[in-house]
């Protein structure tokens, strides 16, 4: 006979916990999107999960701390989707790494509007990401910089800051996601061929630094 299995009453409280954290981001991500940042409101989170605000405040202590892991989960979210990447990144060369990174980040913010605008739009009025927060999105970018690296170390890219080189790419990057989700594009096609313009004038940039 197998055995019964034992409930850990702690552990299932953590993991109902989980659950409802990860709903209400989830609730709050569509209100975002649907309803713009006016409806991101305690009582309208806790409202779409049916739960009451003082559950909704003590997991994330109000609404201040429910941006922030709003932010914290759009960067985990792109995270992943850099992650993804690593088998193509593999097989391919540096400077083709740099383009898969790009394109990884732009379809990103197209699959994830409200997270993206959360992150680095202006989806929240007034909110200010900690700097804990901050550092951990830049840390995000981490797959691109080490394409960077191995462009330098492989004399693809003259030598210079590789952190720098992923800023000026995720300036441009940034522009292009932006204009993209606020409707600025008349045709499909625009953003894309923007986006391959601005990363081979990056690179190009990045290669005439040493003239």
């Amino acid at each position: 006979m197998s055995k019964a299995r034992v409930v850990d009453f702690r552990q299932e409280q953590e993991d109902l916990r989980g659950a409802l954290r990860q709903g209400m981001l989830d609730a709050a991500s569509r209100l975002l999107v649907e309803e713009g940042p006016a409806a991101l409101t305690v009582r309208k989170v806790a409202e779409a999960v049916n739960c009451s605000t003082t559950l909704l405040y003590s997991i994330f202590g109000g609404k201040d701390g429910l941006s922030n892991a709003l932010y914290l989960e759009g960067c985990e979210r792109l995270k992943r989707d850099f992650a993804a990447t690593e088998p193509e990144l593999a097989r391919t060369d540096a400077l083709q790494g740099v383009w898969v990174c790009a394109r990884a980040y732009l379809d990103y913010a197209r699959r994830n509007p409200a997270y993206y605008q959360v992150m680095f739009g202006d989806a929240i009025a007034g909110f200010i990401p900690p700097l804990a927060s901050r550092v951990s999105a830049w840390e995000t970018f981490t797959p691109l910089i080490r394409q960077f690296e191995r462009c330098m170390e492989q004399g693809l890219l003259p030598q210079s800051s590789p952190t720098a080189a992923a800023r000026l790419l995720w300036a441009a990057l940034h522009g292009i996601a932006s204009l993209d989700l606020k409707g600025f594009y008349f045709k499909k096609e625009h953003p894309d061929a923007l986006f391959k313009s601005a990363v081979r004038a990056v690179l190009l940039s990045l290669k005439s630094t040493d003239e």
